[in-house]
């Protein structure tokens, strides 16, 4: 079964960043807003894409705009993976 961690969540961001934002995603910035860490909508949006893709989950646009964090991303798609 596919798992999907803060190590996975941070190599998704590091696949669509070059690196440049995941260093600010760490276990103690897990519960912080992405607005606070850096990441404007299209920031987000961008980065669940690449994680619907490459996972194979969906995150609809709705549910999207309640997972403000890193941990509440993390959470739902880890959800989902185990609901398949």
């Amino acid at each position: 079964m596919a798992e999907f961690t803060i190590t996975e969540f941070q190599s998704v961001v590091n696949d669509c960043f070059d690196g440049a934002t995941s260093e600010e995603i760490k276990d103690s910035t897990l519960h912080t807003e992405f607005t606070d860490l850096g990441f404007d909508s299209l920031t987000v949006y961008e980065i669940v894409t690449r994680i619907q893709d490459d996972f194979k989950v969906s995150v609809p646009d709705e549910q999207l705009d309640e997972l403000t964090t890193p941990a509440a991303l993390i959470q739902y798609v880890q959800g989902q993976l185990t609901a398949v």
